[in-house]
């Protein structure tokens, strides 16, 4: 295992040995778990906005579509139902 110097505020290292001490963990222990937890809700965060991002550039897309076939001011969503309403008829000819 690699070792690393860091340095924190002393408060901080007070919170982080108290916590280790709570949880029977060594601070090594305490620091390498909430490391490894931060990386994954860091990912699942950057994720989530990727997800946010596509939703909004989608329903920009659909605004615009709808615009340019002359339905501004519809609601979208009634929009798209009506749509998969008709391709369900379509595909159960």
């Amino acid at each position: 295992m690699t070792k690393l110097n860091i340095s924190m505020p002393e408060e901080l290292l007070i919170e982080l040995d108290a916590e280790a001490r709570e949880l029977g963990l060594s601070r090594s222990g305490l620091i390498q778990e909430a490391s490894a937890r931060y990386i994954v809700q860091a990912r699942e965060d950057r994720a989530a906005e990727r997800r946010r991002l596509t939703t909004l550039s989608a329903a920009r897309r659909m605004h615009e579509a709808g615009v340019r076939l002359g339905l501004a001011g519809q609601d979208p969503v009634e929009l798209l139902s009506q749509a998969r309403a008709a391709d369900e008829v379509t595909r159960a000819r």
